[in-house]
């Protein structure tokens, strides 16, 4: 049998901005970052949502509380979810981002992966938005 690991899941709302990117977490509106590239924003946010998470008391209902229940629609062509996987141990460095796609037909899914892969280019690509 193949050893798991518990992890809890947390949605982040993505944001592609003129000046760079914004993360911030859907159940968790005061946990926010910023940063030029999207590889910089999901480090600091990381490093941001381990030190909510840090703050909390040691209950786990105090910290399924603030997990994903519900991923929000959007219509806005520079935002897109994610799932951020978070180990009990709250270390920034062990999180994963994981990107969502809906199921749908080879050629959709193609798109809204290619899509997705433009939204977060390096900071070149922002200044034409």
């Amino acid at each position: 049998m193949a050893k798991t690991t518990r992890r809890y899941y947390f949605a982040a709302r993505n944001e592609r901005t003129t000046h760079g990117y914004r993360i911030n977490f859907v159940n968790i509106p005061q946990a926010e970052a910023s940063g030029t590239t999207y590889e910089e924003t999901v480090y600091y946010s990381y490093r941001v949502l381990a030190e909510f998470l840090a703050h909390l008391p040691k209950d786990e209902a105090a910290l399924t509380a603030y997990t994903l229940n519900q991923m929000p629609d959007t219509e806005d062509s520079n935002v897109f979810y994610s799932l951020v996987s978070v180990t009990p141990d709250f270390d920034p460095h062990k999180m994963v981002t994981h990107f969502t796609l809906p199921q749908a037909p080879p050629a959709e899914i193609r798109r809204k992966a290619s899509k997705l892969a433009q939204l977060v280019a390096h900071q070149s690509k922002v200044a034409s938005l």
